[in-house]
């Protein structure tokens, strides 16, 4: 799964000794000019969202109860600067609602060459 399936978690994952649930986001999509990256990544962290405050992560993890949840996404591509603001608008609302938000590189790989 990866990004691009909107409306589905790619990943779950969980830490019991530091009590995070993590939730990633697998983004191997380029960095475009027209922001369809940025809409499709937006919609993405939505159905995120709605999986942790509808209850739905509790009833897939029930052991996740009280831990710390923290979205991961985990990019192919360096995000541009249009990006990066994105990122740091989420980061701070989903904070405001008790969300960790994460992002960077696959820490095998690193990342990818951009195509222009």
């Amino acid at each position: 799964m990866s990004v691009v399936e909107t409306d589905s978690i790619d990943a779950i994952g969980m830490e019991k000794e530091a009590k995070r649930v993590f939730l990633s986001i697998i983004d191997p999509l380029v960095w475009d000019h027209d922001d369809v990256h940025l809409f499709t990544l937006q919609e993405k962290i939505n159905t995120y969202l709605y999986f942790i405050e509808s209850g739905e992560l509790l009833k897939a993890l029930p052991d996740a109860k009280g831990f710390d949840i923290a979205i991961e996404l985990i990019l192919k591509h360096m995000p541009t600067d249009q990006a990066i603001t994105f990122f740091d608008k989420t980061t701070q609302i989903l904070l405001d609602q008790g969300i960790i938000f994460v992002f960077g590189p696959n820490k095998n790989t690193g990342y990818a060459e951009q195509q222009s």
